[in-house]
């Protein structure tokens, strides 16, 4: 007697069931529908996808090697100027969660592509003879140009960043543990060039707008000592504020001898009242009057006076002397930028060198091929479902 295949017995098994079930027809036809559906469906949906996946896994993916290193990105603190956090903020250095960001990116970038491959033969270690016409660069029916070799990158490249502790870990996975190591040297070392770009950078920003701020204040400082020397040359007086002191000089002699006068008139007409010295000193008094007068407008005229005259030498002295501060103040912050470029910005610190891995910890086989599984039938179970509920729907 002839054995019946496999398939032959799944067909029957429903009828068995069936007939098991014989007081439940609604139940019975269920089972006999998905057992019944196993034949075609159950293998295009599961069994085939599944079978792909364990050639693929256990027979034809390639070992990948794993370097893994760790680094953080610190700069200088800033001072804290409340006493709680003074106390809190340790010495050293802080995180610099920004720029962390930034070299994250970067390593993700096209840019790091492009160096790897120029400077590390990059398309070389994808395409090792030892990997997979899935995972090798080119692979089947792919093109081997920019783009298509940025978008393999990320299969082997990727870094993650922990935001509590700032620790960022970059991972590299090749065919050989040589190349994986490589690529995570070299990933560290253009990220530290890039970090450096972004200190000089900082530093010559700093540096170059000091500078500026000098050249101003002494620009200005220039221009407003031509306006003195001007001025002074217009108005025909070295310094206005000691002519103004020679004019108050002499009106005060001039007070002081018309006193004198005054009282010695006085004291004429009460002794002598016939003296012929008392025209003589009226006249004298009068005189001492007329040029005190003429020295008063000199000093406070309405034209050419010396009050107009000061005013306007002080406003430009006052002028010189604020861009004077400018220029400290510009020769201080140019003094303390110089400084500060002395000092570099930002640090990367490697915690973990890349390592030379001894064994391949990739492609995880039984996990992958898990998930392959469980997918395949959680998908037929949710198509399953669906064609039931259609057919009892269509039936009502």
């Amino acid at each position: 007697m002839a054995e019946t295949s496999p398939l032959d017995r799944l067909r029957s098994l429903p009828r068995a069931v069936a007939a098991d079930v014989g007081g439940h027809p609604r139940a019975s036809r269920r089972i006999r529908q998905l057992f019944g559906s196993l034949n075609i469906w159950f293998w295009a949906i599961v069994g085939l996808p599944t079978l792909v996946a364990g050639v693929y896994y256990f027979a034809l993916a390639s070992d990948l090697y794993l370097s893994e290193a760790k680094f953080i990105v610190r700069s200088p603190k800033q001072v804290q100027t409340s006493t709680i956090g003074a106390l809190i903020q340790s010495t050293g250095l802080a995180r610099a969660v920004d720029d962390t960001a930034v070299v994250e990116d970067f390593i993700m970038s096209r840019d790091a592509v492009r160096k790897l491959e120029q400077r590390n033969d990059l398309r070389a270690i994808f395409g090792r003879p030892e990997g997979d016409f899935v995972t090798r660069f080119p692979g089947i029916l792919q093109r081997s140009d920019f783009e298509a070799l940025f978008r393999r990158y990320d299969h082997f490249v990727s870094v993650e960043t922990d935001r509590t502790s700032g620790v960022t870990a970059l991972r590299v996975k090749a065919y050989r543990p040589e190349d994986a190591q490589t690529i995570a040297t070299a990933l560290l070392n253009y990220s530290e060039q890039l970090v450096n770009e972004l200190n000089e950078r900082a530093r010559t920003d700093a540096v170059s707008t000091a500078e500026h701020e000098v050249d101003r204040a002494q620009a200005q400082i220039s221009r407003i000592q031509d306006q003195l020397t001007a001025y002074r040359v217009k108005q025909n007086m070295l310094d206005p504020k000691s002519a103004s002191t020679g004019v108050l000089e002499l009106i005060g002699q001039m007070r002081a001898a018309q006193a004198a006068a005054r009282q010695q008139l006085g004291e004429l007409l009460k002794n002598s009242p016939s003296s012929p010295q008392i025209p003589v000193v009226q006249t004298r008094i009068d005189s001492l009057d007329k040029l005190i007068t003429e020295e008063r407008a000199k000093l406070s005229g309405e034209t050419n006076s010396v009050v107009l005259t000061l005013t306007e030498y002080e406003r430009l002295t006052l002028d010189r002397e604020l861009a004077e501060k400018a220029l400290a103040s510009a020769f201080t912050s140019l003094e303390a930028a110089r400084l500060e470029a002395q000092r570099q910005q930002l640090y990367i610190e490697t915690i973990a060198e890349p390592n030379l891995a001894d064994y391949p910890l990739y492609p995880k086989r039984a996990i992958s091929f898990g998930m392959v599984l469980v997918s395949c039938l959680l998908a037929y179970g949710i198509a399953w479902l669906l064609v039931i509920s259609a057919r009892e729907h269509a039936a009502a």
